[in-house]
């Protein structure tokens, strides 16, 4: 993360749970990252791992937040989501930054939720995204 300017973050993609796109399908969640990408969510996430976790980053910039959800007696957790703009080969994505408060994942780890599949588009390993907060 940077001090000044846009918040920056960048980390590493790391290989994510393989559940993303599970919930980001489920009507719930993608009625709502759809209202916020003003597009159908490509079913899935990208994930990395950067210097800060996501605690540090609600405190820095207050994130959106989906509420917990319950459906046929289970319960799906509340998302917190940042937008933002995703570097990649052909230009800056608009994206949204999320971590699922019931995440597997080590706090380091936050998700990308997009309008298309990321990885063909990424030009290296490295993620840099632009969060607007």
């Amino acid at each position: 993360m940077t001090g000044s300017g846009p918040l920056v973050l960048r980390g590493k993609r790391v290989q994510g749970l393989g559940v993303g796109g599970r919930y980001v399908s489920m009507p719930y969640y993608s009625s709502w990252f759809r209202r916020l990408l003003g597009c159908d969510p490509y079913p899935g996430t990208l994930n990395f791992r950067g210097k800060a976790d996501w605690r540090e980053l609600a405190g820095l910039c207050e994130p959106l937040v989906i509420p917990e959800h319950v459906e046929d007696d289970k319960r799906y957790g509340a998302v917190y989501v940042w937008r933002a703009r995703l570097r990649t080969r052909a230009g800056k994505r608009d994206v949204l930054v999320i971590r699922p408060l019931l995440s597997a994942h080590e706090p380091q780890v936050l998700e990308i939720v997009a309008c298309e599949k990321l990885a063909p588009l990424l030009p290296d390993d490295e993620i840099e995204v632009e969060v607007q907060c």
